[in-house]
């Protein structure tokens, strides 16, 4: 494939957007247009909560300056995921799969993970909007918006299935304008990585492992299990926090079973029980105080891997909290798909590019961009010098 330079269209989309997104290359040199969500403490996105730094922010116990998230719903092309507007977002693709094609980008590209997901379902309650999507049919399912409509990449049996990636209208992006994330809400499911179920029981990464590409495989090391108190111990260990078939978190599971609730909202504590910072945290649990949009699906028996948001037929059980936990890592379908995401190390002042190298978790600014950062530099340096 021949290999194009990208820098101009990556100045132009930051310049356009005002950062509000920007244009990253994986190491195929191919570009995916990406979201900065910047560092947070648990106190600025959700009542009650620490000043702990969000989990989306720490990957191997150092803080993070922010993540890039797919500012479209992917496709894949080579092997590779891709945020690129107006495609047919890939599906019939199961969990294990989604990771791949996320890794073959390179380091610090994979797949979404459940500490990123919650950073911004919490900022959009925060904000008080509520996005739409493609939840009936190619259209939106909300009384009086119905005429909201994206174009058509999937029809089957004469309905619109999948519409193109970012051709609804502005409310169907995350914050309401085309600035936000496209098809956050509906459209197809979205495989999340760095959390799962296991016979309900509860287990997530550290941090955000996953944005080092951790080892999902159902036996790996890194998951772990939480205990009522938030400490991560190892997965099976007496007491630890589960799920149970009559939708209540607990310790215990109450047996194998499924069930449903069109709120995730509805989920309770069990008695005695108490919900630790980390749940509310990574999403997993209901906080008080926040209207919940989206539904939750439950399947106590074996390992469960979450995908959320609902997809284009999910109707009234659509929205940003939608989670669902009913199905094993194998599942493939029509209305399951990906984002992928990207972590930034970056500290301090801009650094030289030579030392923001793609693929190692470090942002790789473009040339036009270094120029502006070499001048920053310069005159920071001097304003030091003069301080001195």
């Amino acid at each position: 494939m021949k290999s194009y330079n990208f820098d101009s269209l990556k100045f132009a989309t930051e310049g356009l957007t005002g950062f509000g997104c920007t244009v990253i290359q994986d190491d195929a040199n191919l570009p995916s247009f990406m979201i900065p969500f910047s560092k947070r403490t648990n106190a600025q996105l959700f009542d009650g909560g620490s000043e702990k730094t969000h989990s989306a922010f720490i990957v191997d116990d150092v803080e993070y300056k922010r993540f890039f998230m797919s500012k479209f719903l992917n496709c894949i092309i080579n092997g590779r995921a891709y945020s690129w507007p107006g495609m047919d977002p890939a599906a019939n693709i199961n969990y294990d799969q989604a990771i791949q094609a996320c890794n073959a980008k390179g380091n610090g590209f994979h797949l979404l993970s459940m500490p990123e997901r919650a950073v911004i379902d919490h900022l959009i309650y925060k904000s008080g909007f509520i996005p739409r999507g493609n939840t009936n049919y190619g259209k939106s399912h909300v009384s009086g918006y119905s005429y909201e409509a994206g174009e058509a990449t999937l029809i089957s049996e004469g309905k619109i299935c999948r519409t193109a990636t970012g051709s609804g209208p502005a409310t169907w992006f995350h914050d309401g304008t085309r600035d936000g994330i496209a098809d956050w809400v509906g459209n197809v499911w979205k495989w999340i990585s760095g959390a799962r179920i296991v016979d309900g029981e509860i287990q997530i990464f550290f941090g955000n492992a996953a944005a080092k590409q951790a080892n999902a495989g159902a036996t790996s090391t890194h998951w772990k299990a939480i205990m009522p108190s938030g400490a991560l111990v190892e997965p099976g260990t007496v007491g630890t926090l589960k799920y149970t078939k009559d939708l209540k978190i607990a310790t215990a599971t109450g047996g194998a079973g499924t069930n449903s609730t069109s709120n995730f909202g509805s989920l309770a504590a069990a008695s005695g029980v108490t919900i630790p910072e980390i749940l509310y945290e990574l999403m997993l649990a209901p906080k008080t105080g926040v209207t919940h949009s989206g539904g939750f699906w439950i399947n106590t028996e074996g390992e469960r891997l979450p995908f959320v948001g609902a997809s284009f037929h999910d109707t009234s059980n659509s929205g940003p909290s939608a989670l669902n936990l009913n199905n094993v890592r194998s599942n493939v379908n029509t209305n399951i798909g990906f984002f992928s995401a990207y972590p930034l190390s970056q500290t301090g002042k801009f650094t030289d590019f030579s030392q923001c190298m793609k693929g190692k978790g470090i942002y790789p600014r473009s040339g036009e961009a270094r120029k502006i950062d070499a001048a920053i530099n310069a005159v920071s340096t001097e304003l030091e010098a003069g301080q001195g």
